[in-house]
């Protein structure tokens, strides 16, 4: 039988995993270059969810400013 690793990470540990590849800090693409990073290392991309919302609001008023979803990737590779 088949065993497995698995790794989850959020939005933004994918992003600084890429900004060490492309040398480049807080650009999207670097979230493409942490995927690919991950892929040569051996693992594949089984899910992705929101694991929850944070509400930005002005500090003057209850005016809702952004808001920001805590988006997880999940990956696996075969245990060696």
């Amino acid at each position: 039988m088949r065993k497995w690793q698995y790794k989850t990470l959020d939005w933004g540990e994918l992003r600084k995993l890429g900004a060490i590849v492309t040398g480049k800090d807080f650009v999207d693409e670097n979230v493409d270059a942490g995927l690919n990073k991950l892929g040569e290392e051996g693992w594949e991309l089984v899910g992705v969810y929101v694991d929850g919302f944070v509400v930005h609001r002005s500090q003057k008023s209850i005016d809702i400013v952004s808001i920001s979803r805590y988006v997880k990737f999940t990956f696996k590779r075969p245990l060696e």
